[in-house]
């Protein structure tokens, strides 16, 4: 009888030791955009959210979502036509949230992003800088006191062909702008702008001035006052005070592509983090793919050799007997 043996030498793949790792996380841990929540969670299903009262007066009308008080009863939104027959109306979809589980976790949500974003790591600091005639790419902007925009003036935000671009201005204490003030955003990315975040997270009170154009979410420590016939691509919400507006047009999904001003960030380990740009980290799929193809060649080769040295070790027990 003829001995068959069975070799199988190990197979040494230096260097890629960790490869099995880059796999699973390129393959599996890359975090999906696609279904990303806003970091406002709740809050991002109004357009005003106030605290003490919401008043207008004039004929403004609202878009895009709804308008409530956490804790104040809404019996405390006035001048708008489902609240009192006021001249303010709430396009449908949206309208008047009753006061209740649905504004208190929204202004929970609204506090717990305020606070978030405040964590955040300054790109720049501002202090003593007009915003008007700013222009601004992507990233986070500190004043460690008040912020202004002048009268007749525009702030630029320069996207600067970004997907995911986002700009965050933490403010300490207050933000006024004058007359005519604008916020716009320019050179927009493939998305149109469409997943694009603006965050104004002020520590003390908001006052817009009249013929603004606004842009983005305005998240007041306090109270909101938005001057006469102004325009905003913005949600509105003040956490312990009053939003008071005068024939405005608020919309909050009125942005590129109906965006609503809140993508560009999203919330990762429990802390507020820029969405990853798809060309960042699908360099790391075929890098996956490939480690895992090694993984298992070398899993299948070890198997291969652990079976040929038994039966060699089998046969050779036989035939010494």
């Amino acid at each position: 009888m003829e001995t068959q043996w069975v070799y199988s030498p190990p197979v040494k793949i230096k260097g890629l030791i960790s490869l099995p790792v880059i796999a699973f996380v390129a393959l599996f841990g890359v975090p999906s955009t696609t279904f990303a929540q806003s970091i406002l969670k709740s809050a991002d299903g109004f357009t005003l959210l106030g605290n003490t009262s919401i008043t207008s007066t004039g004929p403004t009308t609202i878009t895009g979502g709804n308008v409530g008080l956490s804790p104040t009863a809404t019996s405390s939104i006035t001048g708008f036509l489902v609240t009192d027959g006021g001249q303010a109306v709430i396009t449908p979809p949206g309208g008047v949230i009753d006061t209740g589980a649905v504004t208190q976790q929204a202004m929970t949500d609204l506090m717990t992003v305020a606070s978030d974003l405040n964590l955040m790591t300054t790109k720049r600091n501002l202090t003593g800088l007009d915003l008007g005639g700013l222009v601004l790419t992507p990233g986070v902007y500190t004043y460690d006191g008040t912020a202004a925009q002048l009268a007749d003036t525009t702030l630029t935000l320069d996207a600067k062909g970004q997907n995911d671009a986002y700009w965050v201005f933490n403010i300490s204490t207050t933000l006024t702008t004058g007359a005519n003030a604008n916020v716009t955003v320019s050179n927009l990315g493939s998305n149109f702008g469409a997943d694009d975040g603006i965050y104004w997270n002020v520590g003390a009170a908001v006052s817009i001035g009249a013929d603004n154009l606004m842009a983005g979410n305005y998240l007041a420590g306090t109270s909101i006052t938005i001057g006469t016939t102004t325009t905003g691509n913005s949600r509105v919400m003040a956490e312990v005070g009053a939003i008071t507006l005068d024939s405005d047009n608020i919309i909050s999904n009125g942005g590129p592509g109906g965006n609503s001003w809140d993508s560009g960030l999203m919330y990762h380990l429990g802390s507020i983090a820029p969405i990853p740009e798809p060309g960042a980290i699908l360099w790391l799929v075929p890098l996956g793919a490939l480690g895992l193809a090694f993984w298992g060649r070398r899993s299948l080769a070890k198997m291969i050799h652990r079976k040929g040295s038994k039966r060699v070790r089998r046969k050779i027990y036989i035939y010494g007997a």
